[in-house]
């Protein structure tokens, strides 16, 4: 299989290396290279339609027209007063009979929400509403003190292909990252992240762009522990990006912060280096396989917390999760590329390059709203969906059941919003 693949990425090389350098003359064929990407597409086709979204954001207009003594408003995906544990998805300060307009990110899948007013004794005022309602009201409530409840900020869940511009096997676990942010100030919010999986051997560096701001609207980002995942950074893994500084400033004035500069080390900061080149002696697969050997390990996923501090309130008021852009940056053909989520991966943000965007296939980043997404094992496909001759289709990977299908999904993209909540268990981690 990875000699196949091997094969293929040279090809693929070859057509794409062509296209970006050399698009206006004949050595370049677009609609050849469409054809090759389709027969080795794991869908019969892409919904042209595909913005490869499975989570949206809305701003809420909540007035605070019951209760006394206010002190917070939430937009929660469960009922506190019922349920033991609820997805923060927005919050902000409010006090009695005032009017808050809440940004707030949610999954496409979930059509019903929940506003809650909070007093200074932790008394909670709750209210259902539609997702698609944006003025929300307590004309009708439920009220009390919640029992043993836990709240958690919303996560999303960031899987990678690792082979921009080319294609790649479709298991979208080369990287894993789950990140979740909570507001911790009056300008100050802290972006929790935790780097789930590497199932890759290359080097891979990842970033976090702000898009909601510039440079210079950010007055400081540290880490709560005072420590990054760039410590002791061995010196060949230094040579992949030029800056591995925490708090970067990105091309046309963007804030950036250097989550790492190697994803191996940042996995495992204690591994072996080689003495004469100071390179990482094994790269391997972590959390890909449910087996641990010389090419695969099992570890404990690490997390770090950043806290940006703004200069204005308003930029804390009005960052969600939606406005974050994690990405990874690659070495291809003596070249960086950045892998982006698929409306944004012509951002460029800190290095230049040429891909021809014209060619349509799976995205090499998808984003799933939830932090706990079961991501596919090393060298499973997270969901293979073609028709045969019979009609029928044939249905293997990770994410195929009937009717919350990734690929019906990728067929049309307004149905099976929700595949992602349906594995086949034996195939994910």
């Amino acid at each position: 299989m990875k000699m196949t693949n091997s094969v293929i990425k040279v090809a693929l090389g070859a057509v794409v290396l062509l296209g970006a350098m050399a698009c206006s003359t004949n050595y370049y064929d677009e609609e050849q290279y469409q054809k090759y990407l389709d027969y080795n597409s794991p869908v019969d086709s892409i919904d042209s339609r595909h913005q490869w979204l499975l989570s949206t954001e809305q701003q809420y207009r909540v007035r605070a027209t019951v209760g006394k003594n206010l002190q917070t408003v939430m937009i929660l995906s469960n009922n506190p007063l019922t349920d033991k544990t609820a997805l923060v998805l927005g919050s902000a300060s409010i006090t009695d009979g005032a009017v808050v307009d809440l940004p707030v990110c949610f999954a496409l899948a979930q059509e019903t929400l929940y506003a809650a007013l909070v007093d200074k004794d932790g008394k909670y005022y709750v209210t259902q509403f539609p997702a698609n309602q944006m003025e929300v009201s307590f004309d009708n409530y439920s009220s009390g003190i919640p029992t043993n409840l836990t709240l958690t900020p919303q996560g999303y869940t960031y899987i990678f292909e690792k082979d921009f511009p080319l294609a790649d096997d479709f298991d979208y676990n080369d990287l894993v990252l789950r990140v979740s942010m909570e507001r911790t100030g009056s300008k100050q919010v802290t972006i929790h992240v935790t780097v789930a999986a590497v199932g890759c051997n290359i080097q891979l560096a990842g970033y976090l762009r702000l898009m909601n701001c510039k440079y210079d609207d950010v007055e400081s980002v540290t880490t709560a522990d005072g420590r990054t995942f760039n410590d002791n950074l061995p010196s060949a893994s230094q040579n992949l990006v030029d800056s591995y500084d925490l708090f970067i400033r990105g091309r046309n004035d963007q804030p950036v912060i250097c989550l790492f500069a190697d994803a191996h080390w940042a996995m495992d900061s204690h591994q072996e280096i080689t003495d004469n080149m100071g390179s990482i002696a094994v790269r391997k697969y972590y959390n890909t396989s449910r087996n641990s050997n010389e090419e695969h390990e099992i570890r404990t996923p690490v997390k770090e917390s950043y806290i940006v501090n703004f200069k204005d309130s308003k930029y804390a008021d009005n960052l969600t999760l939606e406005e974050l852009d994690p990405f990874i940056v690659t070495d291809y053909n003596s070249a960086r590329y950045e892998t982006h989520m698929d409306d944004l991966k012509a951002a460029q943000v800190l290095y230049p390059y040429q891909v021809d965007y014209r060619i349509k296939t799976l995205p090499w980043m998808l984003v799933i709203p939830t932090d706990d997404f079961h991501y596919p094992l090393e060298g499973v496909q997270i969901g293979f969906r073609k028709k045969t001759q019979t009609g029928a289709y044939a249905m293997f990977g990770a994410y195929t059941a009937n009717n919350h299908s990734f690929g019906q999904w990728v067929e049309d993209c307004q149905s099976n919003l929700d595949w992602y909540e349906y594995p086949t268990k034996e195939y994910v981690w």
